[in-house]
């Protein structure tokens, strides 16, 4: 078995080895690259398993056709490191359509985010919020098993955020972010045979006894770094290309019916959004809140990951 391989792709040399630095850790073959061109002379005789680009290079003419490329030789993943960039250039990367893996903030968090994305990508082992928080950090379960019970849970969430000492801003998007994934797993996911959703276009506020199959599981933590909600369906309707199309969008007032409207609030409204997708079985979404810096510190921008859980090889 070939050992797993990384390209990192940018022209600056100290931030070569900075990223060489935090991946090698994970006891993975780490290659560099100043150019596209240089990668894709790599990944012709390598097919890495992740790529690590610099944000300028995603931007540049020949972005799609080397992102189809790397896809075609069974890369996993392509990581954009974005910075100072995400913010002005984000509509163009996500309409791409492509990257699945945006981490757009400096270190200290760039490494954790880099780290925990190449694991899971790497090991297939996708599911879990414990992954993005300390060891040790016990969170707390819900199951709606009722259509009208998830104001009240939103705000035991709620509760749970101001009792650990955050501010009203943290416990503001706590309850945005767990109403609008809630909502989404109770209307948005259930799907039948013959791929209709049928409680989509339902009101948010009707009543539905939710059987086992439909309930909801609700899990939340903070571990002083991160505030974590973590929804988890049972059904694994949610794609790639949905969430793509609707982390794009600018307006959520565009999005219509459907799940776009709050994926596109909850992308807005956390650090890092994360989709674990088992297509058909289940698809859980986690949403990352910094709450280690005040407001003015934060990054006008946000991560996100989507990955997809692959049969062995």
């Amino acid at each position: 078995m070939k050992e797993p391989s990384i390209i990192i792709v940018h022209p600056d040399r100290k931030t070569q080895r900075v990223v060489q630095r935090v991946l090698g850790a994970g006891g993975y073959r780490i290659e560099v690259a100043d150019d596209i061109t240089q990668a894709e002379r790599m990944i012709g005789h390598m097919s890495p398993v992740l790529l690590v680009i610099d944000g300028e290079f995603v931007l540049s003419g020949r972005a799609d056709a080397f992102f189809s490329a790397a896809a075609a030789r069974g890369t996993e993943a392509c990581i954009t490191l974005l910075g100072d960039l995400a913010y002005q250039h984000m509509p163009r990367i996500l309409s791409m359509g492509a990257v699945t893996n945006l981490l757009v903030h400096p270190m200290p968090l760039l490494a954790e985010e880099l780290i925990i994305t190449a694991h899971k990508l790497i090991r297939r082992d996708l599911f879990g919020m414990e992954k993005y928080l300390l060891w040790g950090t016990a969170p707390d379960r819900a199951v709606l098993t009722r259509a009208s019970h998830r104001a009240a849970l939103v705000e035991r969430v709620a509760e749970a955020v101001r009792s650990t000492g955050q501010s009203p801003r943290v416990a503001s998007m706590a309850m945005l972010i767990t109403d609008e994934l809630l909502s989404n797993a109770v209307h948005n996911a259930p799907i039948d045979g013959d791929g209709l959703f049928y409680r989509r276009e339902l009101a948010r506020d009707l009543e539905i006894d939710l059987d086992e199959r439909h309930q909801v599981e609700l899990r939340w933590a903070c571990d002083a770094r991160y505030l974590a909600i973590e929804v988890t369906d049972r059904f694994g309707s949610l794609d790639r290309t949905t969430i793509l199309r609707s982390l794009s969008k600018s307006d959520v007032r565009e999005t219509g019916g459907g799940a776009g409207m709050g994926i596109s609030l909850t992308y807005r409204s956390c650090d890092h959004l994360v989709f674990n997708l088992a297509p058909g079985r289940r698809t859980e979404i986690i949403a990352l809140v910094n709450v280690r810096h005040p407001p003015l510190e934060r990054v006008p921008a946000s991560s996100y990951n989507i990955f997809v859980e692959r049969e062995p090889a």
